[in-house]
């Protein structure tokens, strides 16, 4: 079993991703020999090397942009979908365990897949940290290139609004992962505060981003990559606020503003890895594959999924394959993500056409909402095509299903059950894991994440020093 306070993995984690921050040098030094000292001043001899941080001052240049640039990417990468070394939990990872595609199989952990989070401890406050450091490395990151910019400007063009498309998402995912009211910083180091946004203002700020992204972006086939992520991105967003028209449009022909074409179905922007166990890899390969600390749910509390069951080639999990974890429980052979540098689908062209699919559904166009949903089963080899229900309640039904399958551990689930309840008013009993629990007891009534227990010292999100974040949220509410 991995433990996240194993002092030397804290060790080896440090030397897994950049810092950008000012670094205080202090400290005493213990000398064991003696040849040499004399030589060194009492300033060197206080000196503390940090062979694996950059520091502000060291980046001051194009090439200490582009340092950061390339940190911010890799940032991002472990908020969304990542670990370092065996340490964190991403947050598809951590949204698959609270909804219904991911159960516990961890002595400890059982409080996240139970619906009653500990927000102290890990899982449940495995995420929060990287969001931080996300949002503030990708801030950190425009800034840097703004001031010391690549010498082409097509290219400051495009790595700029490659990282404004990454920060729409990161709005984006806390919003839907989230509970209504959480901090977000300034991203400054002299003055540093935050500002408690609601879900409403985060989705309206992830927007925002995406504008950002595609008027930064050139229509070069080069940047054509970022601006369909920026798109659907943005058309996600849409759709989370309801407004599904204005996300099939952003999606269609047209949709960037720039004349452009529909999103090709088969288009994917991936979060990507190294082939170093010692750098950023896949986080559910990690916990679910290579550790068995979790693994893959079926029919978990009464509603969910059967994604093992069913054995539908979307999903690659072998239900005939199974191994104890971590505490004993049987868990299936996890093989979608076969190896600790597979990538994570961010934006995708099929999740474009499950958009126009909800917008079709929604105008009451059944024709065409069936046939979107079967032009995009035609392309995965084994996926017949489906027939039509019969009535808005199954159509809805058949549209989650198929979000739930095609965008399987892409941290879409919990969003998408939080919209059922919100925009087609399911009961949270009848769309989350509900009833007795698999270690026992029974589920509780927890639907969204909320920031984690070290939060609690942010005065500014918390001036009257409450030690439970729960309470510090607006809201708990889909």
């Amino acid at each position: 079993m991995r433990s996240l306070t194993d002092p030397h993995r804290a060790s080896a984690n440090m030397k897994q991703y950049i810092l950008i921050r000012p670094v205080l040098r202090s400290g005493l030094l213990s000398l064991a020999v003696a040849g040499g000292v004399a030589a060194c001043t009492r300033e060197q001899l206080l000196e503390v090397n940090t062979p694996d941080q950059i520091t502000v001052n060291s980046t001051q240049s194009a090439s200490g942009a582009q340092a950061q640039r390339v940190a911010a990417i890799g940032l991002f990468t472990r908020f969304f979908s990542a670990d370092f070394g065996g340490s964190g939990v991403s947050l598809n990872m951590s949204t698959a365990i609270l909804d219904d595609e991911a159960f516990t199989a961890r002595s400890g952990t059982e409080h996240l897949d139970s619906r009653a989070q500990i927000p102290s401890t890990f899982p449940a406050n495995a995420p929060w940290g990287p969001y931080g450091d996300a949002y503030n490395g990708i801030v950190r990151a425009i800034r840097a290139l703004n001031t010391f910019p690549p010498t082409s400007a097509t290219t400051k063009a495009t790595q700029i609004g490659q990282l404004y498309m990454l920060d729409g998402f990161v709005f984006t995912l806390v919003a839907e992962a989230y509970c209504n009211g959480i901090p977000v910083s300034n991203v400054t180091d002299d003055k540093p505060t935050t500002t408690t946004l609601s879900t409403a203002e985060l989705y309206a700020k992830a927007l925002s981003l995406y504008d950002s992204a595609l008027t930064t972006l050139s229509t070069s086939t080069a940047d054509q990559v970022y601006r369909n992520a920026a798109r659907i991105g943005k058309a996600r967003t849409y759709v989370d606020l309801g407004q599904y028209d204005k996300a099939a449009q952003v999606v269609g022909a047209g949709g960037d503003g720039a004349g452009s074409v529909a999103v090709p179905t088969t288009y994917v922007y991936n979060t990507e890895f190294s082939n170093s166990t010692a750098l950023s890899v896949n986080a559910a390969y990690d916990w679910m594959l290579a550790t068995k600390n979790f693994g893959a749910s079926d029919k978990e509390g009464i509603n969910g999924l059967d994604f093992v069951s069913s054995k539908d080639p979307r999903v690659n999990v072998d239900g005939t394959k199974v191994g104890p974890g971590q505490d004993g429980t049987l868990t299936p052979l996890f093989s979608q993500f076969p190896n600790l540098n597979t990538p994570v689908a961010l934006a995708t062209g099929i999740e474009a056409r499950l958009i126009e699919a909800e917008n079709f559904l929604k105008l009451g166009d059944a024709s065409n909402y069936l046939a979107t949903l079967n032009a995009a089963r035609a392309t995965k080899t084994g996926l017949a095509p489906l027939t039509d229900p019969g009535s808005t309640t199954a159509r809805v039904d058949l549209l989650f299903r198929e979000r739930a399958f095609w965008m399987y551990f892409t941290s879409h689930r919990l969003g998408d059950l939080r919209r059922l309840i919100r925009q087609y008013g399911r009961g949270a009993e009848t769309v989350f894991p509900t009833g007795p629990y698999l270690h026992g007891g029974r589920y509780g009534t927890e639907v969204v994440l909320v920031p984690a227990q070290a939060e609690t010292n942010n005065t500014d999100w918390n001036p009257k020093g409450a030690t439970d974040p729960k309470t510090l949220c607006t809201d708990m509410n889909p």
